[in-house]
């Protein structure tokens, strides 16, 4: 591995982390050797990268950080705003701009409707990437090779409907790909499903726009969901989609043609 490797590894696995990280837990969350952890960690804080914390023993990412976070955050806003906007009048319910944070996704913009979802998530909020529309709109647009990688540590369940078996993730992916459409039907939080999609925009970054519904309104609202995705990706392929959130809705659009469920 890089210098520049080991370097991106510390400050993901403390960028992932709630609370500050030793060196040792570093090393063990990284998988680096400690010596190497340390190397890496004194020539971060030396740029301010990061720091040390004062409540706990560890360290947590430092100011020099933040003009990278708001650089790219402006950019993204600026490039997407008007598109998102758009969105959420379309389908008059909550829409959300996301990105890779290490091995979770994070959300970085969002365009609320009136009277929709008020405080469900907020900006900065992070999501599994196995367990989230944005998240699989993401993998779907990486190689088999990483997503291996980003896959590789045990799927947490976070409801009754998060899928943590690997290979049925891998399947979904396969799904998303051709439709360009991933779905969320109570996987992540109970009461809130969703559909999104992945486009690159011109900053370059891989990022995800989902559509989110409550599950009282998503049976009469994802057609509707799925064909605003067009807005913002071409490739989506609305019957294809369409059909896919029916089957995991248990009705069909053409009757007798698939089996209820998954």
């Amino acid at each position: 591995m890089t210098d520049i490797g080991r370097a991106t590894a510390v400050l993901d696995a403390i960028a992932e982390s709630q609370v500050p990280l030793t060196l040792t837990e570093l090393a063990v969350r990284t998988g680096l050797p400690r010596s190497s952890v340390h190397r890496v960690v004194q020539a971060l804080e030396r740029e301010q990268y990061l720091v040390r914390s004062d409540e706990h023993p560890g360290y947590v990412l430092g100011p020099a950080v933040l003009k990278f976070g708001m650089n790219v955050h402006l950019r993204l806003l600026a490039a997407n705003r008007t598109r998102l906007v758009a969105l959420a009048r379309a389908v008059n319910e909550n829409v959300e701009l996301a990105i890779f944070s290490g091995r979770e996704v994070v959300v970085v913009d969002q365009i609320a409707s009136p009277a929709r979802l008020k405080g469900v998530t907020k900006v900065g909020k992070s999501f599994s990437l196995h367990a989230s529309s944005i998240g699989l709109a993401l993998l779907a647009q990486l190689p088999d090779a990483r997503v291996a990688e980003l896959l590789s540590a045990p799927l947490r369940r976070f409801t009754a409907g998060t899928v943590t078996d690997r290979d049925t993730v891998l399947v979904e992916l396969d799904e998303v790909r051709r439709s360009q459409v991933a779905i969320d039907i109570e996987e992540h939080d109970v009461g809130i499903c969703a559909v999104a999609t992945g486009m690159t925009g011109p900053t370059g970054v891989p990022q995800a726009v989902a559509v989110v519904i409550p599950t009282t309104r998503f049976a009469t609202k994802a057609d509707t969901a799925v064909e605003s995705l067009r807005q913002v990706n071409p490739l989506v392929d609305i019957d294809l989609a369409q059909d896919r959130c029916a089957r995991r809705l248990g009705r069909s659009r053409f009757p007798g043609q698939y089996p209820a469920g998954r």
